[in-house]
């Protein structure tokens, strides 16, 4: 029969302290075949279960070699490592070791979810074994409703699973009674003659008995190699040598759902700790954003409430009103020259007025013309409609067009033609403006009043798409120059929202402090399960599970519960918001919570990403934890 493994010179020494070491096995020499079932007895302490985890390749630390089919275990990375356990060797454990949240067709899964195997496979292949060691009819069953004979069969359906050429048992017999022993005995004596090598760590004399080679160690070297009878190999039939793989996504959710079921009230408490932050959060950013919206709305409804005037004691050029137009949030900027005590005379009035003396080479910041055009020659002028009104009070104002009007400044008059009548957009009836205005052409503007040359301004208008920009809109005109003076005439909407702005400030500064207290209570609970399934952690990586698979596992976990938190967090705070609404629409007949859907999905994502951070730390110590002390554990 052919050599599968060998063990040549294989030393392994404990460090109990820095001073006091320990060996444990000192030099032991094997050459093991296929078709062999391995009895290896010997008295507590002396190396048995230290071998047994070098040739699982959950220990590395040793001198020596251990060969498999003409390879060095010891040369294998990482990934190779993994693969070695999950394709090689199957494992059986003297407590079974099987996860109490899967059922036993789910337990016997477990390691071909770690292969190339597909869903009807694997599904196949676990029934098939299953009924190998006589538990078919218990399948969707769960371990603790099994007796300990059963559950230990489970076990080696297990690793039979992917068809693995060693199958290493540690006192597989030791928790069984007399009956259970012969049964799983049995087993393994029909798992040697399918041509595995078997090798069983053992204190019975009745698992001996059943070997076909016993090999008993003594203080760390082979006492005696005893062979009973050659190993033979019936012809039973080989499935498909599997492919290794990570634990596919699909298999780690439903592995980390069922992890999180099997804690229910916990876990649901957690959620409902991240679940309170984040709906302080959402409903904070959802009332400010409505209570913003409702101040926007009611000071909107006065158009001069979106005005700002600036104003100089110089001049404003028109490269800083270009500037100006293309801050965001501008949608007009109407800018001209103020004359003062300018006296405007026709056939109709005669008045003392302060009259804007408007022009302008931007054509998209002129006013939008009612009637005529826009002056574009010498003794041409367009008058705003306020102006239009006040003159012709008993005629309609189209009477305007080709009227003419004069202007008297500084003792000289001039005569212009009114060929335009414009709307500037500015309600000069209200308190805003005190002054009407009128547009003339650039070149008689300067020809006419000698006190003016180049396009320059001393004041303008600047219109904003809502209140909400005027503050912004005003710190980029003081970055524009600071000797520009910006007044508003909606100084009490502008405080309002500044308030509005420092209470949302500070509220989601507390509901940001909360989810951090919330933060660390997952990260404490994550660190508890840590400790409470430290032999799963062992279990998984003993069938060939990668750091990565452990890694990945409580990350799912993270994302399952940051999911369910912020789902939580979404529908109650919806749910609040709507009821809240409805009151205020019937006592006031205002919203004031905004439904805009992008604050729920801020509050989901926050609830995710809270819940991933707090469970990276955790998951990257489980993932590192060493799958021997794992194993260990109770």
């Amino acid at each position: 029969m052919a050599s599968i493994l060998r063990i040549a010179n294989l030393c392994k020494t404990y460090n109990i302290t820095e001073v006091i070491k320990e060996d444990v096995l000192k030099g032991v020499n094997l050459e093991l075949n296929e078709g062999e079932m391995v009895a290896i007895r010997g008295e507590s302490g002396c190396g048995k279960s230290t071998l047994l985890n070098i040739l699982g390749g959950l220990d590395l630390d040793y001198t020596g070699s251990v060969i498999i089919k003409g390879n060095f275990i010891r040369d294998f990375s990482e990934d190779e490592l993994d693969d070695y356990r999950k394709k090689r060797i199957g494992m059986i454990f003297q407590s079974y070791n099987l996860l109490s949240h899967m059922t036993i067709k789910e337990n016997v899964m477990l390691a071909m979810q770690m292969s190339d195997c597909s869903k009807d496979i694997q599904e196949k292949r676990a029934c098939d074994l299953l009924t190998l060691v006589g538990l078919y009819e218990y399948r969707d069953k769960y371990p603790n409703t099994l007796s300990g004979g059963q559950c230990q069969r489970v076990s080696i359906a297990r690793a039979l699973a992917n068809n693995p050429s060693i199958i290493l048992a540690d006192e597989p017999t030791g928790a069984l009674d007399k009956e259970s022993t012969l049964e799983v005995i049995d087993i393994l004596k029909k798992i040697t003659e399918m041509g595995k090598l078997v090798i069983v760590v053992t204190h019975s004399s009745i698992v001996s008995d059943y070997a076909s080679r016993i090999v008993t160690l003594d203080d760390g070297v082979i006492k005696e190699d005893k062979l009973i009878c050659p190993p033979k190999k019936n012809k039973f039939e080989k499935y498909k040598e599997i492919k290794p793989k990570s634990i596919g996504l699909k298999s780690l959710f439903k592995m980390a759902l069922n992890n999180i079921l099997s804690n229910k009230f916990r876990n649901f408490l957690t959620s409902i700790g991240i679940s309170i932050g984040i709906m302080s959060l959402i409903i904070i950013l959802a009332l400010s954003s409505g209570i913003t919206s409702y101040v926007n709305k009611y000071f909107s409804q006065d158009e001069t409430n979106e005005i700002l005037t600036i104003t100089t004691d110089s001049n404003i050029s028109y490269s800083t009103i270009k500037e100006i137009s293309n801050i965001d949030g501008v949608t007009n900027v109407l800018s001209s020259y103020r004359l003062n005590s300018v006296k405007y005379t026709n056939s109709k009035i005669e008045d003392t007025y302060t009259i804007n003396y408007t022009y302008s080479t931007d054509t998209k910041n002129q006013p939008d013309v009612l009637y005529g055009n826009m002056p574009t020659n010498l003794g041409e002028v367009a008058i705003d409609i306020d102006i239009a009104e006040s003159i012709y009070t008993d005629t309609s104002i189209i009477a305007a067009i080709n009227d003419t009007i004069d202007l008297t400044y500084n003792n000289l008059t001039y005569t212009f033609k009114i060929v335009g009548i414009y709307d500037d957009g500015l309600d000069i009836k209200s308190s805003y403006i005190s002054e009407d205005s009128l547009y003339v052409f650039n070149n008689l503007y300067q020809t006419s009043y000698d006190a003016i040359s180049g396009y320059y301004y001393n004041i303008c208008y600047v219109k904003v798409k809502n209140i909400t920009y005027l503050n912004s809109v005003s710190n980029s005109i003081r970055g524009i120059s600071s000797s520009l003076a910006i007044t508003s005439t909606n100084q009490e909407s502008e405080t309002i929202l500044d308030y509005i702005d420092l209470a949302t400030k500070v509220l989601t500064v507390l509901s940001l402090l909360s989810l951090s207290v919330a933060a660390i209570m997952i990260i404490i609970v994550q660190y508890v399960s840590i400790v409470e399934r430290t032999k799963e952690i062992g279990i998984l990586r003993s069938i060939g599970g990668r750091r990565k698979d452990i890694l990945y596992l409580f990350l799912f976990e993270s994302l399952i519960l940051g999911s369910l938190g912020g789902m939580l967090a979404v529908s109650v705070s919806y749910l609040l918001a709507g009821i809240t609404n409805i009151i205020c629409y019937i006592s006031t007949k205002c919203i004031f919570i905004s439904f805009n859907p992008i604050w729920y999905l801020i509050g989901f994502m926050v609830s995710v990403l809270v819940y991933i951070l707090a469970g990276i730390t955790p998951a990257r110590k489980a993932s590192s934890l060493d799958p021997i002390t794992c194993l260990r554990s109770e």
